[in-house]
């Protein structure tokens, strides 16, 4: 994490019985360690704890609970979802640090108090993240691509077509076994995608090494052909993907097995009279799908 941001190395947790209810209930009823820096009230501390820990939806989360500073109103944590608000913004800021990227939007020579629209959805064949940002402009787009690009963890950065005119859409592919963190804090406003090595798999996560099964396109170009497709099956919530040959096609669902992505594509034949642009085909968590 940059100083910026955690310039403070240990607030005091208040020893209540809601954080301490927050601990029990997790199976981590640990001895709190303390805190020597304070930003604001306990009370405003131990609520944007427990917003914190409420929002998380993923194990990963509660690992690095305890890294994840509480300097603005409230933080959030995420994995899949959404989150911002309508924020007026003439440019972005961004900042980078090995393996963690802030952006700020910035209004009047200043961070403005809040973050755009955004929402984060992973997946597994190849490990990416789409993120999707409410009104950015295409300069501050590039700004945060290079940034991008320059993280620890990512293998690849790439624009798709987003489903709003005012939304910019992107894909950052993964590094194998890392995982991320959305962050979001208000007052000031601060946006942070985080990656770290993820060695936590259960029985009931898909391994990295588990293949894969998803419904696909052919390899096509971002033309109207490409977008009247993304039409035809937004209802399916494709999710856009670039080939090994720079070509992008469609794919839907991330199936355990063969004999499921059988099964909805023949759904999807049914629904609609054919479906005939896909096939069921396969991958692993770093294998970016051939053209």
């Amino acid at each position: 994490m940059n100083a910026e941001k955690f310039v403070y190395e240990n607030i005091e947790v208040p020893d209540d019985k809601l954080v301490q209810a927050i601990y029990s209930g997790m199976g981590k009823a640990q001895k709190i360690r303390r805190r020597r820096y304070v930003t604001r009230s306990l009370t405003a501390a131990a609520a944007a704890f427990v917003l914190l820990l409420c929002s998380a939806n993923i194990p990963a989360v509660y690992a690095h609970a305890s890294g994840i500073p509480v300097l603005g109103e409230f933080v959030r944590a995420l994995h899949i979802g959404s989150g911002g608000e309508q924020t007026l913004h003439e440019d972005i800021q961004t900042e980078i640090s090995d393996q963690e990227l802030v952006i700020r939007f910035i209004s009047q020579g200043r961070a403005s108090d809040t973050v755009v629209p955004y929402e984060a959805q992973p997946y597994s064949a190849p490990s990416r993240l789409v993120l999707t940002l409410q009104s950015l402009t295409e300069e501050e787009y590039e700004k945060l691509e290079d940034e991008i690009r320059t993280m620890k963890g990512v293998e690849d950065v790439y624009r798709i077509l987003a489903a709003e005119n005012d939304e910019i859409s992107f894909v950052m592919v993964l590094d194998r076994l890392y995982d991320y963190e959305v962050i979001e804090q208000i007052f000031p406003g601060m946006l942070s995608i985080r990656l770290f090595q993820d060695a936590y798999y259960t029985a009931e996560e898909r391994a990295p090494e588990q293949k894969v099964y998803y419904l696909r396109t052919e390899g096509m170009e971002q033309d109207e052909a490409y977008k009247a497709l993304l039409t035809k099956y937004q209802a399916e919530s494709p999710a856009q993907v670039k080939t090994q040959g720079g070509s992008f096609i469609l794919t839907i669902g991330e199936f355990t097995s063969e004999e499921e992505a059988e099964n909805r594509l023949v759904e999807l034949q049914k629904t609609y009279g054919g479906a005939e642009e896909f096939r069921v085909s396969s991958g692993m968590a770093k294998e970016v799908p051939e053209e």
